[in-house]
């Protein structure tokens, strides 16, 4: 029975020390503000973003106001005029935004065709069918250029050596007894 109360002893004694050694490894967030330094550097950091924050909600409050200002200022018509413009502009951003997403996905779809990385769609110009077209026929041959310049210069290599030249100091030659 005496070995058993040592060995459950024993067992207590190495969970309390993980314990203890998990407890002293991993400090819990208000354990690392008491030191004063890291409170400190806390503080700035949400007082930066704060600051920030603010910065932008008074900047869009600003533009609600100008906004609501000069439609103040309109007479109805005006006002029906430019609510019309404004959703046209909108629509016309998110119809352009579509025509960049489906080009974008056409253009890696024969990128991939031609064998060619699709991440070079990135790198296109997809404004337009016509400016994506010309940008990817840019991209196409620029990046085959590229290509063959760096295979031709592996396969150019270096010239090997003729065995008629000069001889003298061949160590090869030497150990065989030539000269």
């Amino acid at each position: 029975m005496n070995e058993t109360n040592s060995t459950t002893e024993t067992t207590t004694t190495t969970t309390e020390q993980q314990t203890n050694t998990e407890q002293k490894q991993d400090p819990t967030f208000d354990e690392v503000l008491k030191n004063k330094a890291y409170q400190s550097e806390f503080d700035k950091r949400i007082n930066k973003a704060i600051e920030t924050a603010k910065s932008k909600w008074d900047e869009e409050a600003k533009a609600q106001a100008d906004e609501a200002a000069k439609l103040a200022k309109m007479k109805a018509d005006e006002k029906a005029e430019y609510e019309r413009q404004k959703r046209e502009q909108a629509l016309a951003d998110r119809e352009a935004a579509i025509t960049r997403r489906e080009l974008h996905a056409e253009a890696v779809t024969q990128l991939t065709d031609k064998g060619l990385p699709a991440s070079l769609a990135d790198i296109l110009d997809c404004t337009s069918a016509e400016n994506c077209k010309k940008s990817m026929e840019a991209v196409e041959k620029a990046f085959n250029e590229a290509v063959e310049k760096k295979v031709n210069e592996k396969l150019k290599g270096n010239t090997p050596k003729t065995g008629a030249g000069n001889q003298a100091g061949d160590s090869f030659l030497e150990g065989l007894g030539a000269k």
